[in-house]
């Protein structure tokens, strides 16, 4: 009996579905008139059940879905059906849907930003849709939607109680561009008010989540191989620290702007023994210049660390000093050097000297191991013109000369 029960309500489901498919309005309303079920579930033998109400947005009959809105009980279900017609783009069903108890909370406003439909936007807002949960603009911004731009704009005027929440959620999308490279986008955020000082996380970066982590859009430009972002940016030796910005540009090996920082007043010796941090960075950047696939050892050549040298060259022209205090960067440089060819080595002490760029005494310490001197034998000639002589020790410590005379 209980078998015979549940193929009927089956039946009578897939009946229901096929009606409302076909639009025939008329067949409903009897069939509701009559008292029988609304309710499709039963007609579900997998996956999610769906209500005949979603069906009906999904046909998009407009009359069709407002008389089962009227008669459909389940919150959820008209909660559901408010996401597929914002999905849709059918503002009229959402009105229709609104009207009948659907609650606008239910769908995120960042899935209505996504549509790219400034009315259905507009709507959301005006009625009281959630414009800080999720971060919707920065999730929307990240998108490239251009039509979440000017209602971020119109609101956060309307509701300065919400305008630093709002702004948080432009100046984390302005971030995630700076990094990107993306002119077009970074200027439009900054059109629409986008701080690229301001410190915060950065869209699609999880670990910028972590305060300690917290980055501006300044910083993400000196990342970027872009260097007209960083111009957009108008950093200023009044307002920003060129030094922090210029330790993260040889972070990512980038030649254009660390030759832009430099010419706008860049300190290169920012360390309180008058060395270079970012010098120091640029040397460990060597470490990552080529990745050797299939875990070959073969050694790096100055062609493969070409952009890397370039970068150290900028900066020792503009008088940055080598002059480590710490044991670690000295074992780091040594261990990278000695996974490169001679010929690096060489090359190094070379800028070092011609811009008197580093202690004699430090120069020692780097070569004066057994291994380092067994990787330079065959260079001993190029040593000698650059005055450097592995057995002897250098005079004074203070003399930058890359020399033991």
């Amino acid at each position: 009996m209980s078998n015979v029960d549940g193929n009927s309500v089956a039946n009578d489901a897939k009946e229901l579905v096929a009606l409302c498919r076909a639009g025939r309005l008329y067949k409903i309303e009897e069939w509701i008139a009559d008292g029988r079920p609304i309710d499709i579930s039963g007609a579900i033998k997998r996956g999610r059940a769906r209500s005949l109400l979603e069906v009906a947005v999904e046909v998009g009959f407009h009359s069709l879905v407002e008389l089962i809105a009227k008669h459909e009980t389940s919150q959820s279900a008209k909660d559901v059906a408010l996401g597929d017609a914002v999905s849709s783009r059918r503002l009229d069903l959402v009105e229709l849907l609104l009207a009948n108890g659907a609650d606008i909370k239910a769908v995120p406003l960042a899935d209505v930003l996504l549509t790219w439909e400034p009315r259905l936007i507009h709507f959301f807002l005006d009625h009281g849709a959630d414009p800080l949960e999720g971060r919707p603009f920065a999730v929307a911004f990240g998108a490239k939607v251009r039509t979440a731009l000017r209602p971020l704009v119109d609101y956060k005027r309307a509701h300065p109680e919400l305008a630093a929440q709002l702004q948080e959620q432009l100046d984390c999308a302005l971030r995630h561009f700076c990094g990107e490279g993306d002119l077009k986008w970074v200027s439009l955020l900054m059109w629409a008010g986008g701080d690229p000082r301001s410190r915060g996380p950065c869209l699609e970066k999880e670990y910028t989540e972590d305060p300690e982590c917290y980055t501006s859009g300044l910083e993400e430009a000196c990342h970027s191989e872009s260097l007209d972002v960083l111009k957009k940016l108008k950093p200023d030796a009044s307002r920003d620290n060129l030094s922090e910005l210029l330790h993260r540009a040889a972070t990512s090996g980038r030649k254009a702007v660390l030759e832009y920082l430099l010419g706008i007043g860049a300190n290169p010796n920012d360390k309180p023994n008058g060395g270079s941090s970012a010098l120091e960075t640029a040397l460990w950047h060597l470490s990552f210049a080529r990745f050797e696939p299939f875990g070959g050892k073969r050694l790096r050549s100055k062609y493969d660390l070409w952009k890397d040298l370039d970068c150290l060259r900028e900066l020792l022209s503009h008088g940055a000093i080598w002059n480590s205090d710490d044991a670690y960067h000295l074992n780091s440089l040594r261990r990278t050097l000695l996974e490169c060819e001679p010929d690096v080595t060489i090359e190094l002490l070379q800028m070092f000297r011609k811009h008197n760029a580093c202690p004699a005494e430090k120069v020692h310490r780097l070569l004066g191991t057994p291994r380092m001197k067994e990787h330079l034998k065959a260079k001993i000639d190029a040593l000698s013109r650059l005055g450097i002589h592995l057995e002897a020790r250098p005079n004074s410590s203070r003399n930058r000369q890359p020399s033991s005379r």
